[in-house]
Order: structure tokens, then C-alpha cells, then sequence
């Protein structure tokens, strides 16, 4: 049964590219199907791979660093699509959203579905990425369903360019193995009764019961929203990359990703810097070092500066925690006749859907109080949690809305924590702490 507090937690995406951008998909697929394609520096040997990521600007620094810091965790969620209660003006585009789509294809992912490429327009461009069959055209019909982008997709001749979970033809699966033996483009290895491989577009996502859950690879964005957060198809992509040459998990060519600020500078391996045309775009060049394996050599990520761009300044290292009272932070004078609303936040960052125990500690003139499961505060000496589960993030979820009057006159010290961990012992890992001085 859901507890008061788990109810009113729970209830509480263009991107256009200077080439042809195809994850499911890999960057050069166009040019060879089988194409898979490997970040700067790779060579078969395995091991940990460093690529260095450069800005021209001090203000890209922040939303650079917390890009950097997704793609190397690897660690995707549902619903990382936000749409509403975020720190981005609805009048400006998200640049840290952004940055994380393009810097997936300088690394060597691609679109998942068509895209604006092809030359469509439309929900069509929401079709899996294919290449042209004998036909030379693209045949297009969502199926039975009605969706586009899903498994019962009729798509004719059309010759696949998205890797699939055999297992499932999921696009939010994200098995513990990634290879050519758990992951495939071949038609024939689809799961029984699937017609072609569904790719994760928002309206796939509905379908299979994810609300708000998109690849970040997909094309498109809408200011005002947020995409910071990976979803299954843009890890087990990456994944399947990190195999290597063999495309075997387990073997002595796997390597891991790992991304490096370079600061300001204009010779990193990649390079963030403004121009004047489109929207945003990865440039990038990239030889074959091996048959059936692209490896990237140089890559260039462009953002229009005549765009109003969005630089968030919190980092996403560690959860971001903020408790408010009537809307302030640090200490705040409140008269008892007063309205007192207190309000808490939290910005998980990388550490999203990690489990964690919730906290919220309040020291009073007349004792120590802690916020239980039921949103009701109670006296006790030992502690007591409000909540245990993943750490999601919370916009200004109120925990008390009253008139001040019933409260005894006094200094107030308000604790909102949570641990890096799920058991039920008060480490306050991670916190944010007010003062409230109720006076007469």
C-alpha cells in the first residue's frame, strides 16, 4: 500500500546535425549497415578510454562537466523526459540537454529513427532508421497498432540500421549483457510475432507503459524542457560499442568510456563552441580501422549562438538538496500570526533512481521531531524515515502549510537528508538545513 509521502512523491524533446546523424543506431551506418562505431582513440586494445572535451566559453563549464558525468555513469532511467517544474525558463533551450544528444554522436552514436535527414516530416521521422531497400524508397505503416516506431511496424524492403534486444525488441530492456550475441539488426532474430525493431521514441515508450521516457539520440527538444538523463537505448548502445572489435562482452578488447573536462580550450578531442547557423550539430570525421568498425578521429560540436540558451550552474555530482521556509533559505524570522509553508527539493543528478532513505529532522524548543511516511511530524529521540526508495527529483514538495500560531515561540532547525544508501540508518549523507525563528 502506498504511504501519504509515496503518493505525493509520485504524483509530483530539434536537434539537427551538421551530417547525417543516425543510439540503436550507430554514426556511418548509412554508409554500411553492419557499421559499428567506436569513440576517439580506440584501437582493439581494452581497457579504459579517455576522451578529452573542451568549451571555448566559461559558461559552458558547468552544464559540460554534468554531460561528462551522465555518459560516463552509464546509468539510465525512466522518465527522464521533464517537461515542467525544472530550473529552465520556458523561453530558453536547455544547453546540458542538448550537449548530452551531441555529444552521444561525437562519441559515435546516431539517431534511432529516421530523423530529419531522411527528408521527412512529421511524426515520420519517428520511424526506426533504416536505409533504402531494392525499392529505393522507405515504406512506411505503423502496423496494427497505430504507433510508429514499434514493433509491428511494416517497413517492406527497408534494410534495418537499429540494433535490437533479441530477447524482447524493448528499446527500454537493459540486459546485463550487451553484445552481438544478446543484441542484433537482423530481422530474423526478432522475437516471435514482431515485424521490425522498435526503437525508444516517446509514443513507443506510452505503448509499452513508460510515461515521459525518450533516447536521448532522438531528435528533437522544446524550450523549456529537460533531458539530463539516459535512457536504456542510449546505454546499452554505448554498451554494445564497448564490446569492440569482436563484439563480445567478457573479452580482452572491452574498454569503458571515460569523458575529461579539458576546461577552455580549443584542442580536446572534442570541441563545444558557438556558430551561427541551425541549431546544434556534431561535426565529426572518423576513419575504418577495422572492417565493420568506424573509429573516430576529430569531432566538433556546434550551438547557434542566436539561440536562448539555458546554462544551468548546479552541478549534477552529488544530489542537490534545498529546504525553504515561506520560499527562503538559511534563516528566516516568522511571526506567529503568520502563514509557515515549508518546502523541500531535491536535484538527484547522476545518483537518480539510486536508493536512498529520505530524512527530514526537526529540532524544536520542545524536543526533536522527525516527518514520517504519513506526512505528519512526530516526537522521538531515535529517527525516523520519511520515505525509503529511489532518489527521484522533487520541486518544492511541501511538507507544512499552517498558520504559525500553533507553534511554541523559539529557534526551529529544519534537517531535509538523504543516504547514499537504503537501510534504514540515519547517515544524512546528503543534506540541506534551515533555521526558522518563530517569533510573537
Amino acid at each position: 500500500m502506498h504511504t501519504p509521502f509515496l503518493r505525493k512523491l509520485v504524483a509530483t524533446a530539434s536537434l539537427l546535425a551538421l551530417i547525417p546523424a543516425q543510439a540503436g543506431v550507430f554514426m556511418f551506418s548509412d554508409q554500411s549497415a553492419n557499421i559499428i562505431t567506436h569513440p576517439t582513440g580506440y584501437s582493439g586494445r581494452g581497457g579504459e578510454l579517455s576522451v578529452s572535451v573542451g568549451v571555448v566559453s566559461p559558461e559552458m563549464a558547468i552544464p559540460t562537466l554534468n554531460a561528462i558525468n551522465t555518459w560516463n555513469n552509464l546509468k539510465p532511467i525512466l522518465g527522464n523526459i521533464i517537461k515542467t517544474n525544472h530550473n529552465v525558463p520556458n523561453d530558453q533551450f536547455d544547453f546540458e540537454s542538448v550537449l548530452l544528444h551531441e555529444l552521444g554522436h561525437c562519441i559515435g552514436l546516431n539517431h534511432p529513427t529516421l530523423s530529419s535527414e531522411s527528408g521527412l516530416s512529421g511524426p515520420d521521422r519517428n520511424y526506426t532508421k533504416t536505409m533504402r531497400g531494392a525499392n529505393n524508397m522507405l515504406d512506411l505503416h505503423p502496423g496494427l497498432d497505430g504507433v510508429i516506431g514499434s514493433n509491428d511496424d511494416q517497413r517492406n524492403d527497408d534494410v534495418n540500421l537499429f540494433w535490437f534486444h533479441r530477447e524482447s525488441n524493448n528499446p527500454f530492456a537493459n540486459p546485463p549483457t550487451v553484445d552481438s550475441t544478446t543484441y542484433s539488426r537482423d530481422l530474423h532474430d526478432l522475437p516471435p510475432g514482431h515485424l521490425f525493431a522498435a526503437n525508444a521514441n516517446l509514443e513507443t515508450a506510452r505503448l509499452l507503459g513508460f510515461q515521459n521516457s525518450e533516447a536521448i539520440m532522438q531528435q528533437g527538444i522544446s524550450a523549456g524542457e529537460t533531458h539530463r538523463a539516459l535512457s536504456m537505448d542510449d546505454t546499452t548502445t554505448l554498451r554494445l560499442a564497448m564490446s569492440g572489435f569482436d563484439r563480445e562482452a567478457g573479452t580482452n578488447d572491452d574498454y569503458t568510456l571515460a569523458l575529461e573536462f579539458a576546461g577552455v580550450t580549443d584542442t580536446a578531442d572534442i570541441v563545444v563552441s558557438f556558430n551561427s547557423t541551425g541549431f546544434s550539430s556534431c561535426e565529426i570525421n572518423a576513419t575504418e580501422s577495422k572492417p565493420g568498425h568506424f573509429v573516430v578521429r576529430k569531432a566538433n560540436i556546434y550551438f547557434n549562438d542566436n539561440i536562448k540558451w539555458f546554462f544551468n550552474t548546479v552541478s549534477n555530482a552529488q544530489p542537490n538538496l534545498t529546504i525553504t521556509a515561506n520560499n527562503a533559505r538559511g534563516s528566516v524570522s516568522v511571526s506567529q500570526n503568520d502563514q509557515l509553508l515549508i518546502d523541500i527539493s531535491l536535484l538527484p543528478g547522476v545518483h537518480e533512481q539510486t536508493p536512498a532513505d529520505y530524512w527530514l529532522r526537526a529540532e524544536t524548543p520542545v524536543g526533536r521531531y522527525w516527518l514520517n511516511d504519513q506526512l505528519e511530524f512526530v516526537r522521538s529521540d531515535l529517527s525516523i524515515r520519511a520515505y525509503g526508495g529511489s532518489l527521484v527529483s522533487l520541486d518544492r514538495f511541501s511538507v507544512f502549510n499552517n498558520l504559525a500560531n500553533g507553534l511554541p515561540l523559539g529557534e526551529y532547525r529544519l534537517t531535509f537528508a538523504v543516504d547514499d544508501n537504503q537501510d534504514v540508518i540515519f547517515d544524512g549523507n546528503f543534506a540541506d538545513t534551515i533555521t526558522i525563528n518563530i517569533t510573537p
